[in-house]
């Protein structure tokens, strides 16, 4: 059975997925946020800048290198400075190469934020290398011929983009990410990567000190560096009481589900705390919240900010309510407010909407098994390490150290056989 598993190759973990969606550099991000609402996976994809990674010194296994986007990175981008926060819709009519920049910057550059094409016959291993070599969460794969033309009629048109602007250059292709690899090693059989799978976490050394948290009353806008820093690891931001006890978290993944509009305005005007019950009820927020949003922005100078949320509001507002309706064209489908703000859904990518309350939390005793099904569960790519007494934060576990286990536990093996 290893040694079937030691076979398989990256197309094996591809069936069923949509193709990815490859952004010219000069689309509007407004243009970007409305293929990120409309689209299967919650990301999209922009060429790097090439020449500034090897003017780095920065080597890639597959030659190509593309920025992964997601809503979170729009979000990190119009609350990310004062000229953004005083002029948001300046902000979303920049360029996309611009957000994808930020993207890069976020993480210290060289490839944070990049996925790596690989191709379709790269084996299983060879994935989890380049993922950890080059400190990627995606892998891009192409689609066989076939499937690719089955599938052109998912491409769907955004503003400022045409469908051939949306088409990959010279193919389709699907997302891998760390979590499609460690859902298919633990579903495949779990008794390979026995005895490891049944040692605790921290006798494994998976449990990293260094989490990205914030109190439950600082500003939400204090959250945005480390929300930006937890996307680039593929953790999210920790949120906790006085005695750093996590009483929930910011998820970038969670934020997909969010009006970005909306949800900026939030950031800017509330504390960490209250930007939770936000997340949590954004899809229709109490009037008293909105009111309060307003004033603080108000206050703050932070007008044209409240101008966006008002006028995302009346857009949404206009749009039809039953979802035989929402596919068909109308009006505010024209606008990126109208295209961005979707009712919430669930998606085929690799996170879901849930509380922000409703965190995947284990204690440095717990087994390695156990984490990964917390994780899988809840669709996330890391787990909060608690005190098993005062419930207290002291750690997070994350895929990448994760996979990093399971890889030696896999080349031991196949070691072995040779």
């Amino acid at each position: 059975m290893a040694a079937s598993l030691l076979s398989h190759v990256v197309s094996d973990l591809c069936i069923g997925k949509p193709p990815a969606r490859m952004l010219p550099p000069s689309t509007p991000v407004a243009a970007a946020l409305a293929a990120l609402r409309t689209g299967d996976d919650p990301f999209v994809f922009v060429e790097a800048d090439h020449e500034a990674l090897h003017s780095r010194g920065k080597k890639t296994a597959t030659g190509c290198v593309v920025i992964k986007v997601s809503v979170a990175d729009v979000l990190c981008y119009v609350c990310g400075d004062a000229d953004s926060l005083s002029e948001p819709a300046a902000a979303l009519g920049r360029p996309v190469s611009a957000l994808a920049a930020a993207v890069q910057a976020a993480g210290g550059g060289d490839h944070h934020g990049a996925a790596f094409r690989v191709d379709s016959h790269t084996s299983l291993l060879d994935a989890i290398d380049a993922l950890l070599s080059n400190d990627a969460q995606t892998l891009l794969v192409p689609l066989h011929a076939r499937a690719a033309r089955s599938r052109k009629h998912h491409h769907v048109q955004v503003s400022g983009c045409s469908p051939a602007n949306l088409a990959a250059p010279a193919a389709d292709y699907c997302v891998l990410t760390r979590e499609d690899i460690v859902r298919h090693l633990f579903s495949y059989s779990i008794s390979l990567f026995a005895p490891v799978a049944a040692r605790t976490v921290a006798s494994l050394g998976l449990v990293r000190r260094d989490v990205h948290a914030v109190h439950a009353d600082d500003d939400a806008l204090d959250a945005i560096p480390l929300l930006r820093r937890s996307i680039a690891d593929g953790t999210a931001v920790a949120v906790v009481a006085d005695d750093d006890a996590l009483v929930g978290e910011i998820c970038p993944g969670v934020l997909g589900s969010c009006d970005i509009e909306s949800a900026s305005a939030a950031f800017a005007a509330l504390s960490a705390g209250d930007v939770m019950t936000y997340i949590d009820c954004s899809l229709s927020p109490p009037e008293f919240l909105l009111r309060s949003i307003r004033a603080q922005l108000k206050g703050r100078g932070l007008d044209a900010m409240a101008d966006l949320m008002d006028a995302a509001d009346d857009a949404a507002s206009s749009l039809p309510l039953s979802p035989s309706s929402s596919s068909s064209a109308s009006s505010d489908e024209d606008s990126p407010f109208g295209r961005a703000r979707r009712a919430r859904r669930s998606s085929s990518g690799s996170f879901r909407w849930r509380s922000t309350e409703d965190v995947a939390a284990c204690h440095a005793g717990s087994s390695l098994v156990a984490v990964m099904a917390q994780a899988l569960a809840h669709r996330v790519g890391y787990v909060w390490v608690v005190d098993e007494v005062s419930g207290a934060l002291t750690g997070v576990v994350s895929f990448a150290d994760v996979l990093a286990v399971l890889r030696e536990h896999l080349r031991a093996g196949e070691t072995q056989m040779n």
